[in-house]
């Protein structure tokens, strides 16, 4: 008689094995996935699936995919589900477990876990990473092509104050797309109402030290727009209207939009409706 021993973590050998077996998919979701740190099957399924069918058939595609990589500890799922009408394996949260992190990691860059995170900062980066599907989804219609997308940590940047004081400036996101007439650079924030006003505009003035040292005109060519997701039209009104008001802020610096305004926003930047002609940069 035999006993079965339980499924230990992945070994150096083993990872070089896997490695080889993975498809470009396969690595492109391990890649998404250390970028993000969580997306749900459907999120998955928008980026990566998005070719079959029907949603049914991408989502059952997907699926089998992320059922492979649970098998191999390349992926692992939260117990915890996300809202909605998504059922079993649909509704599910993935993260890279730790054989899949050891794959992904950066040489020299230390050890990441991605098990244990609370409620709130799971509802942000969710949001996050929708920002994100939703840029790869509107670039698929052909109205701009993703130049590059940064998710912080790697989006921040450090830098001194015109005081001479320490400060980092922490985007969600650090966007580049292209059009055909136009290179658009952006600063993204995404607010989930659970701050107050006046902590938004204290990070509004962050951008606005950040622009004085000129290191983002270095950079791009141009000070990125500093765009603003929030959750309801009222928020957005308060927002805006609290920026025009604020004596240290630029208004023209900064748009303000639901997300479900991000594809008219990314179309016409220059809409006053959300921005009073923001920069552009023509290449």
């Amino acid at each position: 008689m035999t006993m079965r021993l339980p499924r230990t973590g992945a070994g150096p050998s083993k990872l070089v094995l896997l490695r080889t077996e993975l498809s470009p998919r396969d690595d492109d979701i391990l890649r998404f996935l250390s970028a993000h740190r969580y997306a749900t099957t459907t999120q998955l399924r928008d980026v990566f699936f998005a070719g079959h069918a029907t949603r049914t058939a991408g989502t059952r595609a997907c699926i089998r995919v992320l059922h492979r990589l649970l098998h191999h500890r390349l992926v692992a799922r939260l117990e915890r589900r996300v809202g909605g009408t998504a059922r079993g394996s649909a509704a599910s949260i993935w993260y890279l477990d730790a054989p899949g992190e050891r794959l992904t990691r950066p040489e020299g860059a230390r050890r990441r876990r991605f098990a244990a995170a609370s409620t709130p900062f799971l509802t942000h980066t969710l949001a996050v990473t929708d920002v994100h599907v939703a840029l790869i989804t509107e670039a698929r219609t052909g109205a701009f092509a993703i130049e590059r997308v940064t998710i912080e940590p790697d989006s921040w940047r450090p830098f001194l104050t015109t005081a001479g004081s320490a400060s980092i400036l922490k985007p969600d996101l650090a966007v580049h797309l292209a059009t055909t007439d136009f290179d658009d650079h952006w600063y993204i924030e995404v607010d989930l109402g659970t701050e107050s006003v006046p902590v938004l505009l204290t990070k509004c003035a962050a951008y606005t030290a950040y622009r004085a040292t000129g290191r983002a005109q270095t950079e791009h060519g141009v000070f990125p727009r500093v765009l603003w997701l929030l959750p309801t039209p009222a928020r957005v009104a308060r927002l805006r209207a609290a920026i025009n008001e604020d004596p240290r802020l630029d208004d023209r610096l900064f748009v303000c939009a639901t997300p479900d305004q991000l594809p008219a926003v990314l179309s016409d930047p220059d809409d006053t409706s959300t921005s009073p002609h923001p920069e552009r940069r023509i290449p």
